[in-house]
């Protein structure tokens, strides 16, 4: 779901939080992938011809898995942090509580890792300053 819209759905407190355990669960993804790719170094060296392919193919895969969820994680929680310093009210110091006016615009092909988008404009629920988080 697009960052605005979950936002305006549910709330910019409950979309922080929601990044803040995904980039969680990525980091344990990584850390499993981690470990299937040691174990699988660990048994190359004990394999048989035969059963040698398969563990190849997993130690392959655990490495590219622990690269992809290194990677969202680092992104999910950058983006978190990111808007989470800048959304406080300049004016009443409400934190997390505004409206989302206008978004960086961001297109479907954009990929999950461009962290788009990167600035939105917003509105304070309780004293109506504007601001843009970015």
């Amino acid at each position: 779901m697009q960052v605005t819209r979950y936002i305006e759905r549910h709330g910019f407190r409950r979309w922080y939080e929601r990044q803040l355990i995904e980039s969680h669960a990525y980091l344990a993804l990584g850390f499993v992938a981690l470990i299937l790719l040691l174990s699988g170094m660990e048994l190359l060296r004990d394999a048989e011809a035969g059963i040698r392919y398969a563990v190849v193919l997993s130690t392959a895969a655990g490495g590219m898995l622990v690269v992809v969820a290194w990677r969202r994680f680092g992104v999910l929680l950058a983006r978190a942090e990111h808007f989470g310093e800048a959304a406080t009210c300049p004016q009443c110091n409400a934190w997390g509580k505004f409206r989302v006016i206008a978004q960086e615009v961001s297109s479907v092909e954009d990929p999950p890792e461009a962290g788009r988008p990167h600035w939105l404009q917003v509105r304070c629920k309780q004293c109506e300053a504007r601001w843009k988080l970015q």
